[in-house]
């Protein structure tokens, strides 16, 4: 049978619109320690397909990966190691005309059990425990890291300068800490995976014990919230 070039809609035409529907995409990334950017080895990697499949890939002594990406598609790409924190990321091909080579680092860290870690800029009305828009931005991304990370488990703590009496300190950091809690859980958090404490003044990082003269922002390094990971 002869096959016409110059007929629309022709078998070999189809062919040839297949193969270009079916065009794809060199994926390559690094995973690396978060802060010091040295290459992690042994980390696996998982590449999610929406509304497909999963593929996963365990990055080399140089702590790179790489898949092979399908066109017009959104992806989801998560590392993991253990005693590790996981990171993740998302990406697409669409709207990439044509085959390219795309790149993507993920960034782990060594997970420390109790170790306190600062959130910044978590600050309170006076004499108030409402989260604040400003705080609640930062308490997202802790969500965020909790959502990504979905084995460890966290205390969260609230801390306040010395100023006033010491049972009132001990009561509104506690009241604190319960609505930054409450706030994390709300966004989808089991709460079993999260404690709230309350150390009122009990542990300054400074100074500025009662009756020791500080400037303002000496006893606002006292007014702090952390959290450290009790369990993974």
């Amino acid at each position: 049978q002869t096959i016409s070039l110059n007929e629309r809609n022709t078998p070999f035409e189809t062919v040839i619109n297949k193969i270009q529907l079916q065009s794809n995409y060199d994926f390559i990334g690094n995973t690396s320690l978060f802060k010091t950017n040295l290459p992690l080895s042994g980390a696996i990697v998982t590449l999610n397909k929406q509304n497909g499949g999963t593929l996963t890939a365990v990055t080399n002594n140089q702590g790179t990966f790489n898949f092979n990406l399908d066109q017009a598609a959104d992806y989801t790409l998560k590392g993991e190691k253990a005693n590790y924190s996981s990171d993740a990321a998302a990406l697409t091909t669409k709207n990439l005309n044509q085959s390219e080579n795309l790149h993507k680092d993920l960034f782990l860290e060594t997970i420390v059990l109790n170790k306190p870690i600062r959130i910044e800029n978590i600050y309170y009305d006076f004499d108030k425990a409402d989260i604040r828009p400003d705080a609640a931005r930062e308490l997202d991304k802790l969500v965020s890291t909790l959502k990504t990370n979905e084995t460890i488990w966290i205390e969260l703590s609230s801390y306040t300068d010395s100023r006033g009496r010491d049972e009132y300190n001990q009561w509104l950091s506690q009241k604190r800490a319960n609505s930054a809690v409450s706030y994390i859980i709300s966004r989808g958090i089991d709460k079993a995976r999260i404690t709230a404490r309350g150390y009122g003044e009990t542990h300054l990082i400074n100074r500025c014990a009662n009756g020791v003269k500080c400037s303002d922002a000496m006893h606002q390094l006292n007014r702090r919230t952390e959290f450290k990971v009790v369990r993974q």
